[in-house]
């Protein structure tokens, strides 16, 4: 087919949670078919996008995103006083003037990396499938109860009603839409059930993510994520303020090691002679090759995370609150190890790098588990999305494709795959 990829953050480089999906349903989708692609994005990211996918392309079309903080910061407030969500920041009209441009070309299909892109006026008479990483106002809604400051609880509460209007309706915009998980999945077509909803995972490249050779140190406790994301902030700051100090009472050798680009200062105040916050690492597989356990203490968040699924297919044990590993098909004692309070977590820590037969096991687990989210996997459920989704269009009428007013987009009836 000829299909027409449309993302919200550039596919290249795969740097930051979105781009990481981005790349792979990019890469899966190139095995074949014939791909022309548009993206936000900065100048940088489309050379760096050219010198990786630039012959593979038919053609590709990038438009600036890059804003002052400043600036950004008086479009929060603005969106906010108008009873719009933060999601608008996407609006772009270069976008829409180089979308409507590059649908005058025959295409089969278009693809759109959050279901949040049908701001824009969305092309008529396609197949449109619409990506959703997580189901948007759920992840704000869990923030608003789990945030510590007052004033951030009543601003995530207020984007999480205004997001739900817009997302809502949004997605009833699209042939399919997918979601990361089951759970996502049941959600969507619970609050939307006129929308035909399909589960597409986050995978996991297994040639590039493998068992390290060499032996990890004793007691190095690892935590990997965009520090600049929220519930990354706050899922970290809990940990070594709560969690860590009941580890390193039994296990005094313990060292945490926090990497991942743009720690706030909330993050970088946590370093201390035996917690590291390296920031930005060019590869973090090295990271991964010497720990002795990966924990995902996060309390807030949506949808699945990666960083479990790279941690398991390096031989490393999880430990994870019930949220983070939410999603993915793992059990706790044989793949993980779940805490669901502060003195739990701290247990499962020490159990794994106490017990070498645990841990051994956890590994044996974990390695099965990443196997099932391989993107060679993935990828061929993308490819039955994208079958479905045109035969959909060629047996039923038009969907609703108006960019304007969400809150009058009738949902269409539909099905799950």
């Amino acid at each position: 087919m000829r299909i027409l990829m449309a993302f919200h953050a550039p596919p290249y480089p795969p740097d930051i949670g979105p781009s990481r999906r981005h790349y792979h349903v990019l890469a899966e989708t190139l095995k074949r078919h014939d791909v022309s692609v548009l993206s936000l994005g900065t100048p940088a990211d489309a050379a760096a996008f050219d010198d990786r996918f630039g012959s593979r392309v038919v053609d590709r079309t990038f438009v600036p995103m890059s804003r002052g903080t400043a600036v950004k910061a008086l479009r929060c407030g603005w969106y906010l006083a108008t009873g719009r969500s933060d999601f608008q920041r996407l609006r772009r009209p270069a976008f829409q003037d180089a979308l409507d441009a590059i649908v005058r070309q025959p295409f089969d299909l278009a693809y759109f990396s959050t279901t949040m892109l049908a701001c824009y006026r969305l092309p008529a008479g396609l197949p449109l499938v619409g990506d959703s990483h997580n189901i948007e106002h759920d992840n704000l809604a869990r923030a608003s109860e789990q945030s510590g400051e007052r004033w951030r609880r009543s601003y995530y509460r207020l984007q999480a009603r205004f997001t739900k209007a817009e997302e809502l309706a949004y997605a009833s915009r699209f042939s399919i839409v997918c979601t990361t998980s089951e759970r996502d999945r049941a959600l969507l077509a619970e609050l939307a059930p006129g929308v035909t909803t399909c589960v597409v995972p986050n995978g996991i490249d297994l040639e590039k993510y493998r068992p390290a050779e060499c032996r990890p140190r004793r007691g190095e406790v690892l935590f990997t994520g965009l520090m600049s994301y929220y519930p990354n902030q706050h899922g970290i700051v809990r940990f070594t303020e709560r969690i860590f100090p009941l580890v390193r009472a039994r296990v005094p050798h313990a060292r945490l090691r926090i990497v991942g680009a743009n720690p706030p200062a909330a993050v970088r105040a946590l370093a201390s002679e035996h917690v590291e916050v390296t920031g930005r690492v060019p590869d973090v597989r090295p990271a991964y090759g010497r720990a002795d356990v990966s924990i995902v203490p996060l309390w807030i968040g949506g949808g699945t995370r990666v960083k479990a699924l790279e941690a398991m297919a390096m031989g490393v044990p999880v430990v994870s609150t019930p949220l983070g590993c939410e999603g993915l098909d793992v059990r706790d004692g044989r793949s993980v190890l779940i805490g669901h309070t502060d003195e739990q977590f701290a247990d499962a820590v020490v159990a794994v790098v106490t017990k070498p037969a645990l841990r051994s096991a956890l590994v044996a687990g974990g390695l099965s588990v990443a196997d099932e989210y391989d993107w060679r996997r993935v990828g061929l459920a993308l490819e039955a999305v994208f079958r479905k989704a045109k035969r959909h269009a060629l047996s039923g009428p038009p969907r609703e494709r108006a960019g304007t007013d969400v809150g009058n987009c009738a949902l269409s009836s539909a099905d799950a795959c």
